[in-house]
């Protein structure tokens, strides 16, 4: 019983790791208030998820910040490039929802398969930047292969993302906000992680990377 309940024991572990995702939760929801860092602000919590929380390399809110402040120049032309389309497909299908309009259903179909396609590359973007120093183009590629060549992790963090987010608007009491955008990044890690590991080099002898743990 003191050795559970020790510092070092499993509860402390527990409870000072949700801790570490309810900092990277609000960090996350404050990166992301400008809307054009929307794309830095996820690769950050990637990374500090990745980290310090599943690697145990370092704070939470440091290597957040460090990694925010590293893919602004990147990220932020990506948030415009995604996030600003991504909008308007929505915004599409929502006035098609409204049965207001006569523009035939075709138009629809088109823009939901739009929307899928841009949700699937930034399911990857923000993994991709917060692992590989590539420029913007190179990533969006690489983003965009790993969406299609891994479609099962794809569709599921994407129906899970949209689940949750449902949830968290209409069923969850509005304080899990303050944990639900960490936990949701930490849960798809553990499908992430493989698809990033079969574009990663091959590890050196002597290389104690935190990412090749």
């Amino acid at each position: 019983m003191n050795d559970f309940l020790s510092s070092e024991g499993p509860l402390f572990s527990f409870l000072d790791k949700v801790g570490q995702l309810i900092i990277l939760s609000i960090l996350w929801i404050l990166g992301c208030l400008p809307i054009v860092t929307i794309i830095p602000a996820t690769t950050a919590l990637y990374y500090a998820v990745m980290k310090a929380v599943r690697r145990d390399r370092g704070r939470a809110a440091g290597e957040f910040w460090r990694s925010f402040r590293g893919n602004l120049k990147r990220g932020i032309p990506i948030s415009l490039l995604l996030v600003v389309p991504a909008a308007l497909m929505g915004f599409n299908l929502w006035m098609l929802g409204m049965g207001e309009t006569l523009v035939p259903g075709g138009l629809g179909a088109a823009n939901l398969l739009l929307l899928l396609l841009l949700a699937a590359t930034a399911v990857y973007i923000s993994p991709v930047l917060s692992r590989f120093d590539v420029g913007m183009g190179k990533a969006l590629k690489l983003s965009f292969v790993m969406a299609i060549r891994f479609l099962p992790y794809t569709l599921l963090i994407i129906a899970a993302a949209v689940l949750l987010g449902y949830a968290q608007f209409f069923l969850l009491p509005m304080p899990t906000i303050l944990l639900l955008p960490a936990l949701v990044c930490f849960g798809a890690t553990f499908l992430i992680e493989k698809s990033l590991r079969k574009y990663m080099p091959e590890k050196k002898p002597g290389d104690d990377a935190w990412y090749y743990e």
